[in-house]
């Protein structure tokens, strides 16, 4: 059994992440704006690319290394108990928008040892980013971001949601509410700073898990609308997420649940 690694042998798990992710994206480009979507059991999008980006990363992962586990969303099934390097991927994630020919996808990774989230990568083809996030350093292209930390909200605020927030909420929130139509990037924005905060709904754990490494690393977190943080371990299973999450900078998760009201009330 391979010993836990260092910090150099992580930074080198970390740039490998990188690189595939990048590679990964080269592949999903020989698709786009082509792609033939059929129609899954679960009535959600899914293209050659996904099927095709998916087995390039399980390939290379596997090859660097053979040891480490692969849980990947084209799976039809998820038995990842007692993985002590656990990989999840979402290969295209915002399949419809890559459908529609719409930019806001990405090829999305996370890695987890003994159940622990380490580190997270989200690498968008078409507009070239590409966020990282470990330990306490999150970047994109390279260069450091961070979670906006403002005092006050004020119309020109950003919230992002899922597409079908409207039937479960009506809200109060003084700017703007917009869905781009990707999680990942969802996050990744609230972790740069272009928005304030993001809702998440309807998602599975490739979904949430590389935006929330990269968004920790940045100074955020990610926690339900009664503020209990978001736990992988939960879906290793595969399941769909059972409530409504809320990605959003430390400190302000309830400012932002303030202005929420679900319709059930």
């Amino acid at each position: 059994m391979p010993m836990s690694p260092g910090d150099a042998e992580w930074r080198q798990i970390y740039e490998f992440a990188k690189d595939i992710a990048r590679q990964g994206g080269k592949v999903a480009l020989e698709y786009y704006g082509r792609t033939d979507p059929s129609v899954k059991y679960d009535m959600s999008l899914v293209t050659e690319a996904d099927l095709a980006v998916q087995a390039f990363l399980e390939k290379r992962i596997k090859e660097r290394y053979p040891y480490h586990r692969f849980m990947g969303e084209e799976q039809s099934s998820y038995d990842v108990s007692n993985a002590e390097f656990l990989w999840v991927v979402d290969p295209v994630d915002g399949t419809a928008a890559f459908s529609s020919g719409f930019p806001v996808w990405g090829v999305a990774i996370s890695v987890f040892h003994d159940g622990e989230l380490k580190l997270g990568v989200f690498y968008m083809p078409v507009t070239d980013e590409l966020y990282a996030g470990m330990g306490s350093k999150a970047e994109l292209n390279g260069k450091p971001i961070e979670a906006r930390v403002d005092d006050q909200l004020d119309n020109e605020s950003v919230l992002l949601t899922y597409s079908r927030f409207h039937h479960d909420f009506r809200s109060d929130f003084p700017g703007k509410i917009r869905s781009m139509g990707s999680s990942v990037a969802h996050i990744a924005y609230v972790a740069r700073g272009a928005a304030w905060g993001s809702l998440l709904g309807r998602v599975h754990l490739w979904d949430v898990a590389p935006g929330l490494a990269i968004l920790k690393a940045a100074g955020g977190d990610i926690r339900d609308l009664d503020g209990n943080p978001f736990d992988p371990a939960e879906y290793f299973d595969g399941r769909p997420v059972d409530r409504v999450f809320l990605a959003a900078a430390k400190g302000q998760h309830s400012q932002l649940v303030s202005h929420l009201h679900s319709l059930d009330e």
